[in-house]
C-alpha cells in the first residue's frame, strides 16, 4: 500500500513530507521572483514613458506603480511566503508585526494613486490636501495596528468597527472617488482625442480596481469556489496592465497626430550642416513627428533596416542616443543656433562703418557681402 500522508486540506499519497515542503518552498519562491518581475515591468514602461512624452502625470503615475508593486510584493511575502516557510503558531505574531508596514505602502500608494489622479484631471494636490492626509493617515494607521495586534476576542468591538470604517473610507472612498471626478473633469477637455483617450485610460484603471476588489472579497464564494491566494496575487498584480498598456498605445498615438513643439522650418538645412546626409536630414526629421522606424520605411520607399542606420549614424553624429536627446538638441542647440546666427548677421550687415557691435569670441566670423566689408575681414577704415 502506498504511504498516505495528509497535509493541511491536500491528500498526498506516496510522496514524504519533507520532499512535499521543500517543493511547496521551491514552487512559493519562484512564484514569488515571478511576482517581483511582473510588478517592476510596469514601474519601467511608466518610466520609459516619462521620459520619452514628459507629460505631467507620468511621474506621479510612476511612483504609484512602484508603491503598488512594493504592496503587491508585501501581501506575496505575508500570505503566501509565510505559509510556507513558518509554522502557523508564529503567523499571527508576524502579522501583526508587519502591519505597520503594511499601513504606510498602503497610504502612499493611495497618496500617488490621487496626485496622478489629479494630474490626469488637470489640477495639482494643494497643500493642505497632503498635510490633512498624513494626518487621518497616521491616526488610521495608529487604529489598524492596535486592532490588528489585539488577539481575538480580546480586540473591542468599537475599535475593530473603527478600523473596518477608516479602512473603507481611504480605500474606497480616495480611490473611486478621484475617479469618478476625474471623469467628470475629463468630460470638460475641449481636445476631443485627449478627452477619448483619457477618459478611456481612467475606466481600464477603475475596472482593474474592481477586479481586484472582488478577488479580495472572495465573490466567487457565493457559487461555493473559494478564490486562491495565488489568483488573488495575479489579480493584483495584473490589475494595472490594461490601463498601462491602452496609455502607452495612446500617447504614441497622440504623438503621430499632434507634435508636441514645432519644428524650426530650415531643420533640414541645418542638420546637413552639421555634418548629416540628406537622406539622414530627412530620416531625423521624421523621427521628430514620432514616426517609427517602420512608417518612415514606407513614407521613404525604403527598407526599415536603412532606416535604422540612417537614425544610428545621425545619433553618432550628434551625439545622441535616443528621440528624447535628439528633441533636445534640436529644440535646444539648433534653434537657438540659427535665431543668434539671424541677429548677429544683422548686427554685422547693418554697420556703420567702424560703429558696428564687436562679434563674439566664441563664434566664428561671418561672411558679409556689404562693401565696407572682405570676407572675414574687420572694416575698411579699420586698418
Amino acid at each position: 500500500m502506498p504511504w498516505k500522508e495528509e497535509i493541511d486540506d491536500y491528500h498526498i499519497e506516496g510522496i514524504p513530507r519533507p520532499w512535499y515542503n521543500l517543493a511547496v518552498r521551491a514552487l512559493t519562491v519562484a512564484y514569488f521572483f515571478l511576482v517581483s518581475v511582473a510588478a517592476g515591468f510596469p514601474v519601467w514602461v511608466a518610466y520609459r514613458l516619462q521620459k520619452e512624452f514628459h507629460r505631467d502625470f507620468l511621474l506621479p503615475y510612476t511612483l504609484y506603480l512602484a508603491s503598488w508593486g512594493a504592496f503587491v510584493l508585501l501581501s506575496v511575502v505575508q500570505y503566501m511566503l509565510i505559509g510556507a516557510f513558518l509554522p502557523a503558531s508564529q503567523w499571527n505574531g508576524l502579522a501583526s508585526a508587519t502591519r505597520p508596514l503594511f499601513a504606510i505602502v498602503f497610504g502612499v500608494w493611495l497618496y500617488f494613486l490621487s496626485a496622478f489622479m489629479a494630474q490626469v484631471a488637470g489640477i495639482r494636490l494643494r497643500r493642505v490636501y497632503t498635510v490633512l492626509y498624513v494626518i487621518v493617515w497616521v491616526l488610521a494607521a495608529v487604529i489598524l495596528s492596535v486592532a490588528a495586534a489585539l488577539p481575538g476576542d480580546g480586540s473591542p468591538e468599537g475599535m475593530t468597527l473603527a478600523a473596518s470604517f477608516v479602512a473603507a473610507v481611504l480605500k474606497l472612498g480616495i480611490t473611486y472617488g478621484w475617479i469618478a471626478y476625474t471623469l467628470v473633469m475629463l468630460g470638460r477637455v475641449g481636445d476631443p482625442l485627449d478627452r477619448r483617450g483619457l477618459r478611456t485610460f481612467v475606466m481600464l484603471q477603475m475596472l482593474g480596481f474592481v477586479a481586484f476588489d472582488l478577488a479580495v472579497r472572495d465573490v466567487l464564494g457565493v457559487v461555493g469556489v473559494e478564490t486562491p491566494d495565488v489568483v488573488i496575487a495575479t489579480v493584483q498584480v495584473a490589475a494595472n496592465y490594461p490601463a498601462l498598456l491602452w496609455l502607452k498605445r495612446f500617447l504614441r498615438e497622440r504623438a503621430l497626430i499632434r507634435p508636441a513643439e514645432p519644428l524650426p522650418a530650415d531643420l533640414r538645412s541645418d542638420l546637413v550642416g552639421l555634418g548629416l546626409s540628406a537622406r539622414e536630414s530627412e530620416v531625423v526629421e521624421l523621427l521628430l513627428v514620432g514616426l517609427s522606424h517602420k512608417e518612415i520605411a514606407e513614407r521613404l520607399s525604403i527598407a526599415p533596416e536603412t532606416v535604422k542606420k540612417h537614425t544610428y549614424s545621425a545619433h553618432r553624429k550628434l551625439g545622441v542616443q535616443n528621440r528624447v536627446q535628439l528633441s533636445y538638441f534640436v529644440q535646444n542647440r539648433i534653434a537657438r543656433r540659427t535665431t543668434r546666427s539671424r541677429s548677429r548677421w544683422r548686427a554685422r550687415t547693418s554697420c556703420s562703418c567702424c560703429c558696428r557691435p564687436r562679434a563674439s569670441r566664441r563664434s566664428p566670423p561671418l561672411v558679409s557681402t556689404h562693401r565696407h566689408y572682405r570676407a572675414t575681414t574687420p572694416c575698411a577704415r579699420s586698418r
